[in-house]
């Protein structure tokens, strides 16, 4: 399971967390919590990739003497 925490982005702290649990239900809860950060990490990460899109687009727009609306 250690592999599979560590491609799931996970710390030695964080699988040491992991392993101190008691039961499975709470390895589930762990790991549902880990996923719903990893979601809002990409999500984060998709909006800056916007803006920077949002900006090339801008530049190549301009470079062509297009204004933008």
């Amino acid at each position: 399971m250690h592999d599979e925490l560590l491609d799931a982005g996970c710390t030695p702290e964080c699988q040491a967390e992991y392993d101190a649990l008691p039961d499975d239900e709470a390895r589930l809860c762990y790991l549902k919590r880990h996923r719903r950060h990893l979601v809002e990490t990409l999500h984060q990460q998709q909006e800056k990739l916007s803006c920077l899109d949002y900006m090339i687009f801008t530049l190549e727009q301009h470079s062509k003497g297009r204004e933008i609306v």
